[in-house]
């Protein structure tokens, strides 16, 4: 069985080099340049040679002949063996909407453009709870929204309309003799927490509690992400929704398991979610405080000598004297501009004051979701 020359061209050579190692395939760089996969016994091993760099003259030929030998040896269709290699690379969330909204396997885009917006509004989410523990945020963390613009739109699937969205995770790199392996990134631990999520979300829907999702808030789902798959499942028309996830095994089998799935639907789960994101937000505005202080340590990434190319978040650290708990130092993440500010107050020693949720202390407090940040 051979495979369409338009199938073998959407598979990239470092995917199939990752998927061969993750399968146990031995891998061998050669002198010529190009690398040898093997598998088995010595005197029995099955190889498959690939080239260095997809740019090779013969790029697409082995390729083809290496899901050729993995369809044989695997026993699969070569659209699962192309689509399996292809998920290395990437987490997947599949999304399926009923029959009812579906004609002739089509859908209204008005109604895809809005299950795709909430969507990418879902997993930025996800990925800002990921960031801050917090029962929700005013505004999305930029690291948190730069994930959400990486994900990918993939291919639709028929039968029950579905889209499917791939969240890219980098290679593990682990060594051998290493002894552990690297933490997770940022793109493997959202989507772990969107499935957290989403059980918790079941749960709390067969036990009719939302509260459940409350006191579950710091490993699953902040209020914002309960109001976009709250607002994904009252997509016109659509009355429910079920999403299966498949989680890319270069990384490990997950602790919600390495293919979950969930089925959300209309008139009772998006009343939950709605109700636990409300109290989300009413918790979390009873431990928000207006810290007071000035600023004594200033912690960025970036390179100090060129303050005005910095991304993303900085953390400062403000010494506030509290009626609660008397003097105490609390971190703060802040975006670019705020923390060109706090830098100029550093160096005049003026104060600071910022709204958000106090957090209680590891080796500092932490104050979450912050806003209003003005120089006094």
């Amino acid at each position: 069985m051979t495979s369409e020359p338009d199938d073998i061209e959407r598979v990239p050579l470092g995917s199939l080099k990752r998927y061969l190692a993750t399968a146990g395939w031995r891998r061998q760089a050669l002198r010529s340049g190009l690398e040898l996969f093997a598998l088995g016994p010595d005197d029995d091993e099955i190889e498959i040679l690939l080239p260095g760099t997809s740019q090779a003259r013969d790029a697409q030929v082995r390729i083809g002949q290496a899901v050729r030998t993995l369809t044989a040896l695997e026993d699969r269709d070569p659209a699962a063996v192309i689509a399996a290699i292809r998920a290395i690379s990437y987490d997947l969330i599949k999304s399926r909407l009923p029959d009812s909204v579906i004609r002739h396997d089509t859908i209204k885009l008005g109604t895809a453009e809005e299950f795709i917006r909430r969507m990418a509004r879902l997993l930025a989410a996800s990925a800002h709870a990921e960031l801050h523990a917090s029962a929700y945020f005013t505004r999305v963390d930029g690291v948190a929204q730069r994930y959400a613009d990486e994900c990918r739109f993939g291919h639709t699937f028929r039968g029950s309309f579905g889209f499917t969205v791939e969240s890219p995770v980098g290679p593990n790199t682990i060594m051998p003799g290493e002894a552990a392996p690297p933490a997770p990134p940022l793109e493997r631990r959202t989507v772990q927490r969107l499935a957290r999520g989403l059980r918790l979300i079941e749960g709390a829907i067969a036990r009719e509690d939302p509260g459940e999702i409350v006191r579950g808030y710091e490993a699953g789902l902040n209020a914002n992400a309960c109001e976009e798959l709250a607002a994904l499942v009252e997509v016109p028309h659509a009355g429910e929704v079920r999403l299966d996830i498949v989680f890319s095994p270069e990384w490990g089998m997950p602790d919600v398991g390495a293919a979950p799935s969930f089925e959300i639907r209309h008139a009772l789960s998006a009343e939950i979610m709605r109700e636990a994101a409300k109290a989300l937000r009413h918790s979390d505005e009873e431990r928000r405080r207006t810290i007071v202080g000035k600023i004594r340590t200033l912690h960025s990434n970036e390179n100090p000598s060129d303050l005005f190319s910095i991304s993303g978040t900085q953390d400062v650290i403000v010494e506030w004297d509290s009626d609660e708990h008397g003097m105490i130092r609390v971190r703060v993440s802040l975006p670019p501009e705020e923390y060109l500010q706090a830098v100029d107050a550093h160096k005049t020693g003026r104060m600071v004051s910022i709204h958000g949720e106090l957090k209680p202390p590891g080796r500092f407090w932490r104050l979450e979701t912050p806003r209003d940040f003005t120089l006094l």
